[in-house]
């Protein structure tokens, strides 16, 4: 009788081995995607906590004074092109703030190696030098409504659901009231560049605060929440409105500024009162603006691009670690039902809100004004065209009054 030879103990024959070599292989990357996706999605949803979410980083934000002044002449400055020239070399106006002082830059009027000279006027503080640190930025104007705009106004402060907020108030004559809301940079001076259209008009201009900016209540959690909280806050500062003299509301709502004030239209009893709304770049679904920046982020020492797959399980890590309510921040869901008349401003190159989400607006919305603004990064349409902007303000204000300009 044949007998089969036993491989010696503690041995495995060749079959069996090409057998197993598979299912190790497939374990080891189980585990390679396991540590992947959980480990990124734990790095990238703490990089959205500190980008977009946390009150106390939005507080300590502070301007990184990037450019370097080659040089200064009566009406112009000359400033060194960096790799990255953001808003350096792109036509409009601009606000340059340095340490200790500000202007605006405008008219581009020549190129050189490595440089560019641009119109300039400087606005306040000591005289600008050559070989001083500068930061180009977008609200245009400094300080107060006073310093950057020669308006006089109010500093007056509202009660709230989480406690005072404080405001800024410039007069005016009318009984209908603009409630100007900023974006998540937590500063009032994301809303100044419309005063000015809006003063014309007679409308009495209020500059509110919300949870977590600098002089307002934090929210308890400590984070921005696109809207779902804040829209109360708005709602106090609609309800001193109407306790001191308006009839009637203009909202406007810059960036995450718009998510809040949609949600208070779908939310508050005082929405019946809003007879128009201006959106600047609004963040219409936090979800899609979530992807859209992620779409430019890489992998850390690897540099590769992010992809989707790793940003959806970020944000799902996101909604457990920070009790993020992604379903909830996408206001297009609602946004058939809005009322009010919308003029809409919207940049095709818009690096913080995905063109594609105002589009969708203008399209659901039944009474959407729709400036969409080529070229034009985010909150950038007033910068490349002040005249433009503050003429669809004007078109779009006016019939809401009942009467022309004063």
């Amino acid at each position: 009788m044949k007998t089969r030879m036993q491989p010696p103990a503690g041995t495995l024959g060749p079959r069996r081995r090409r057998r197993r070599w598979p299912i190790v292989g497939l374990a080891v990357l189980l585990v390679l995607a396991a540590v992947f996706y959980l480990g990124g999605g734990w790095y990238f949803s703490g990089r959205l906590y500190q980008l977009g979410l946390s009150g106390a980083a939005k507080r300590a934000a502070t301007p990184t004074y990037h450019l370097s002044v080659a040089a200064v002449a009566p009406g112009t400055v000359t400033l060194g092109v960096p790799a990255d020239p953001d808003q350096l070399l792109t036509p409009g106006v601009w606000g340059l703030q340095w340490p200790t002082g500000y202007g605006q830059v405008s008219t581009i009027l020549a190129r050189g190696q490595g440089t560019v000279t641009r119109a300039f006027h400087q606005l306040t503080g000591r005289p600008l030098a050559a070989g001083a640190g500068v930061a180009l930025d977008n609200k245009a104007f400094p300080q107060n409504p006073r310093v950057g705009l020669g308006l006089p106004f109010q500093d007056v402060t509202y009660r709230g659901p989480l406690g005072s907020y404080p405001a800024w108030l410039v007069p005016g004559a009318r009984d209908t009231w603009a409630i100007l809301v900023h974006g998540n940079a937590m500063d009032r001076l994301d809303t100044i560049k419309v005063v000015p259209a809006l003063h014309r008009l007679g409308l009495p201009v209020l500059m509110i605060s919300y949870r977590n900016d600098a002089g307002a209540p934090p929210d308890p959690s400590g984070m921005l929440r696109y809207g779902l909280t804040e829209w109360q806050d708005l709602a106090a500062a609609a309800q001193y409105a109407l306790g001191h003299g308006a009839r009637r509301l203009l909202l406007v709502g810059y960036s995450m500024g718009g998510a809040i004030v949609i949600s208070f239209l779908g939310r508050s009893p005082l929405a019946g009162r809003v007879v128009g709304v201006v959106l600047d770049s609004p963040m219409t679904d936090f979800g899609r603006a979530v992807d859209h920046g992620a779409s430019r982020e890489s992998l850390p020492l690897v540099g590769l691009p992010l992809p989707q797959s790793l940003t959806d399980v970020a944000k799902w890590v996101a909604s457990w670690r920070y009790g993020v309510d992604w379903p909830s921040l996408d206001y297009l869901r609602g946004a058939a039902k809005l009322q009010p008349p919308i003029l809409l401003f919207q940049g095709t190159t818009d690096q913080t809100v995905p063109a594609a989400t105002s589009d969708e607006l203008a399209r659901l919305a039944h009474d959407v004004t729709y400036v969409r603004v080529a070229g034009a990064d985010h909150l950038d349409s007033w910068n490349l065209n002040p005249a433009r902007y503050n003429r669809a303000v004007q078109a779009f204000v006016e019939p809401i009054l009942g009467s022309s300009a004063a």
